[in-house]
């Protein structure tokens, strides 16, 4: 799909809008996977990455199995980690690990990458557009941008959001919500296309109930109802115009 002005100067014609549709149905995957760590392991295998957002909060996550970067670093070629945390980025340097602290909302590293990670990080910025048009500059011909972020469409999302007695917050570092069509837009803006977006299953439950439901959802989906309905995040992939 070309970028919106090329077939209308209103941006809810309704020609546009279907064409916008079709072009985000064709991008999901309509699946869901339970191991995000795995799935981006395995779309980094053999290659040039950056990994935005190394930190994951505290320079503690290291010493956790499931830290996306130590991860990362095992299965590419070649794995820089970037983040704006100084000092702990400077505590993961001196345990031997390749990151440098640097903020690519402001401009773009020199180097060229395969594939660039920003896993839960989106969310966080208040600067989406800079961060896109680096991304864009610091990928490599035919490369890859894998964004993850929280699902607003989320069933425990939702439910949590339409009873009064209740006040959601998913977390109070977040500025924004990314759905679809708004991360198909963003792309575009900054010569990037959204290839294909894919849910993360939510594989903690706390209650009975809530068991109950995800135990039946290939059933729910089977009768029609979305797989983002499921998926506590989702896996955006960009590529570049």
């Amino acid at each position: 799909m070309e970028r919106w002005q090329h077939y209308s100067q209103d941006p809810n014609a309704e020609n546009l809008i279907a064409l916008r549709r079709e072009a985000v149905r064709n991008a999901r995957t309509n699946r869901l996977i339970d191991d995000r760590v795995a799935y981006l392991c395995e779309l980094v295998k053999d290659k040039s990455v950056l990994d935005i957002g190394v930190v994951e909060h505290t320079s503690d996550a290291v010493n956790n199995p499931g830290w996306l970067h130590g991860n990362l670093k095992r299965h590419a070629r070649t794995c820089l980690g970037v983040d704006v945390l100084e000092k702990e980025v400077a505590e993961l340097q001196k345990q031997g690990f390749n990151v440098i602290c640097a903020d690519v909302t402001r401009e773009p590293l020199p180097q060229k990458f395969d594939v660039i990670i920003a896993g839960e990080v989106l969310e966080h910025l208040d600067a989406p557009g800079r961060f896109m048009a680096s991304c864009a500059a610091m990928l490599a011909d035919g490369g890859r941008l894998a964004v993850t972020v929280p699902n607003p469409w989320y069933a425990n999302v939702l439910l949590k959001n339409i009873f009064r007695h209740i006040t959601f917050v998913d977390s109070s570092d977040h500025v924004a919500w990314y759905e679809a069509s708004v991360l198909y837009e963003l792309g575009q803006r900054h010569g990037l296309l959204l290839e294909r977006c894919t849910g993360i299953g939510s594989t903690r439950s706390t209650t009975l109930k809530a068991k109950f439901f995800f135990e039946l959802r290939p059933l729910l989906m089977q009768a029609g109802l979305s797989s983002e309905l499921f998926a506590k995040s989702i896996i955006y992939e960009f590529v570049r115009l």
